[in-house]
């Protein structure tokens, strides 16, 4: 599993980034997927194993600070990032140098999920001939919060320009990974959750905590450009909703997802916010929704 992860340099702070490829023996096909915060390409090799049976080979990347990326602060589980444009960065480097490159004359679909969701929109504005399809599951387009949101940014800017940029954001700790899973809804899948808890925990180069007031601060900017990100994208969008979503804001994607010129939203009924690492109900509900709109 793990040699067959490779790396290529980022273009900020020469920090190793981790990819992978993940090959169909009939494609026809290829999908770039970007991951959510804390997560790794790793945990979706049952949803690759689907797309690749449908005829897609699917090339995916850990972003800088989290899965076998390489880390910017020394406190390897603290989620940090610079600038939240550098992932942004680094995706579109991987796109065009690796991805494109492999795929040649076949079409490119672009899949995400959660903060990978703000990342591919912000990318996909950029580069808005090089996809086929865009899909977005969960996508990070505003995140809910246990206070006003006015205060959060408050407190986040507040925090920054005293210099507690790097410290964990109200709330969170470096095992944040390690929550029961009944405080977590994140999945209704215990199976599935204490799997990928097992998975950090026997490899804790991958465990990343919670968020830095850096992270939270990046993440409230980058998700301000969101509607305008939205404007510039033409091809056919899928918005994948998970109903029951205690982690980003449904409301704010109904309202990014008004600014596509062609979009379609299908509800998840009572799914959580991890639909691809879901109770096998709703996975197959998800990735029916996903293989049905770029299957070809």
């Amino acid at each position: 599993m793990f040699e067959n992860i490779a790396f290529f340099q980022s273009r900020h702070g020469s920090i190793k980034m981790a990819w992978s490829s993940f090959k169909s023996d009939c494609e026809k096909g290829v999908i770039l997927f970007l991951t959510g915060r804390a997560e790794y390409f790793l945990k979706y090799l049952p949803f690759f194993k689907r797309m690749n049976a449908l005829g897609f080979t699917v090339f995916s990347l850990d972003h800088r600070g989290q899965g076998a990326s390489g880390r910017m602060l020394a406190d390897t589980e603290k989620g940090y990032v610079e600038d939240f444009d550098f992932y942004v960065d680094d995706a579109e480097d991987f796109l065009k140098n690796t991805v494109l490159e492999y795929a040649g004359k076949m079409p490119v679909f672009l899949v995400s999920h959660s903060m990978g969701g703000a990342i591919s929109l912000l990318l996909a504005s950029r580069c808005p001939d090089l996809f086929t399809k865009i899909v977005f599951t969960s996508p990070m387009w505003g995140l809910i919060y246990d206070m006003p949101e006015f205060l959060v940014t408050t407190i986040v800017k507040g925090a920054c320009r005293l210099g507690f940029s790097k410290f964990y954001a109200l709330g969170k700790s470096a095992k944040d990974y390690l929550k029961p899973f009944e405080k977590t809804h994140l999945t209704q899948s215990f199976e599935n959750y204490m799997r990928q808890q097992k998975f950090v925990t026997e490899n804790t180069s991958f465990a990343l905590g919670g968020p830095s007031f850096q992270w939270v601060s990046e993440s409230i900017k980058a998700m301000e450009k969101l509607p305008e990100a939205a404007e510039k994208v033409k091809v056919p969008v899928l918005l994948v909703q998970a109903e029951c979503d205690t982690v980003v804001d449904n409301n704010c994607q109904d309202f990014v997802a008004s600014k596509f010129v062609n979009c379609r939203k299908t509800l998840i009924a009572k799914g959580f916010h991890e639909l691809l690492n879901e109770k096998p109900d709703f996975f197959e509900e998800t990735v029916k929704e996903i293989s049905d709109f770029i299957d070809f």
